[in-house]
């Protein structure tokens, strides 16, 4: 009897952890790094902080390819905050939204999803676009019960800060940009599921995100991820990276 109830407990219990710590495994990652000096949320990217990041590089979700768009983003963090920073190019700079927590996603934007506990449902995704405008959403799970942004975006991050630049004219698509840059702050003390502060060797789930609208682009939009998505599901966190502090 004894043994039987211990293979159930297996077959139930260790056996699926052991797959799922498998998949977890194998996903793509990005080392962040921690960092002493100090980063000004200003956009430009120019801190001696940010020599220490590694680089991300996005891929057009679906096909995988390389996109039209280059992107670049770097992460870093210390005691307080996880920072990202956004290199954007982009000859058609557009972004008409003001207010927070707007549809930001069908204009220029870049995104970013967090899941800070493996095992839990719960997720973060914060959206910057080019006009620096906000989107911040505390989502419960990612089985978008009823209108899920209206539900989940009433949350906001009290100290969450960005700042954008720009290299061109915003909304004036009649001439060719050459960029936008982005740099955010996002503060561990006011995420509602963050019991700790990460310390080396913590894993989170996450992907970077960006959406690039341009009359100069043959289809009109490229959709970019950091992670091979390989279907139209940005929040199916099982196609996410993994984001290991060190």
């Amino acid at each position: 009897m004894k043994n039987k109830l211990k293979n159930v407990f297996f077959v139930f219990f260790i056996f699926p952890a052991m797959i799922w710590s498998d998949e977890i495994s194998q996903r793509q990652y990005y080392i962040c790094n921690r960092v002493s000096d100090k980063i000004i949320i200003d956009g430009k990217i120019d801190e001696p902080a940010w020599k220490i990041a590694n680089e991300m590089e996005m891929i057009t979700i679906i096909s995988l390819d390389k996109p039209e768009s280059g992107t670049k983003i770097y992460s870093l963090y210390d005691d307080k905050y996880l920072y990202f920073a956004f290199i954007c190019y982009d000859k058609d700079i557009w972004a008409t939204y003001t207010r927070r927590d707007s549809e930001l996603w069908l204009e220029d934007t870049v995104e970013i999803f967090f899941k800070p506990n493996i095992s839990k449902n719960s997720y973060y995704e914060i959206q910057i676009s080019a006009s620096n405008v906000k989107l911040d959403a505390f989502l419960a799970n990612n089985n978008r019960p009823g209108n899920m942004f209206k539900r989940f975006t009433q949350w906001n991050c009290p100290g969450l800060k960005s700042a954008v630049k720009i290299k061109g004219t915003l909304n004036k698509w009649d001439d060719v940009d050459e960029l936008w840059t982005c740099e955010l702050a996002i503060p561990f003390k006011d995420l509602p599921s963050v019991e700790k502060f990460p310390k080396k060797g913590d894993v989170w789930l996450f992907n970077v995100t960006r959406y690039d609208y341009s009359v100069y682009l043959p289809k009109g939009v490229e959709v970019l991820s950091f992670s091979p998505i390989k279907k139209l599901e940005f929040h199916d966190f099982e196609q996410w990276a993994l984001l290991k502090f060190n």
